[in-house]
């Protein structure tokens, strides 16, 4: 091999990690203050939230508005971090993918559902 052919064929070198102080370092879900992922992803969550939508196939919320959506989430009433129970058929409601990202969406900036009617802010920062 001559050395024509070995610089055409030479591999780049891979660029070393350099720390730099005032970057932060990544954390996946990082805006969690409760990492529930052990739950959701425990045998007995998956079960019980098999069971609950085959019992419960349509979405709540649609369903009061007078529309027949099939279900595709588990969602809690009262979320484990503010002391819902966990795996109590009371606490949940079967809900579409537009619901359960709206519920979601609005519980992330502190919004909660009174009685299923429309909460208020209840962030305190």
């Amino acid at each position: 091999m001559t050395l024509y052919t070995m610089t055409l064929f030479k591999m780049p070198n891979k660029q070393n990690n350099i720390k730099r102080p005032w970057v932060q370092e990544r954390v996946s879900y990082s805006r969690r203050s409760n990492d529930n992922s052990k739950f959701y992803n425990s045998h007995t969550w998956r079960k019980k939230r098999k069971l609950f939508l085959q019992n419960n196939s349509e979405c709540v919320k649609c369903k009061a508005e007078g529309i027949i959506t099939e279900a595709v989430y588990v969602d809690h009433i009262q979320r484990i971090e503010d002391g819902g129970d966990k795996l109590n058929e009371n606490n949940l409601q079967s809900l579409c993918k537009m619901h359960h990202d709206s519920k979601s969406g609005k519980e992330a900036h502190g919004y909660r559902e009174v009685n299923g009617h429309r909460g208020k802010n209840t962030k305190t920062d």
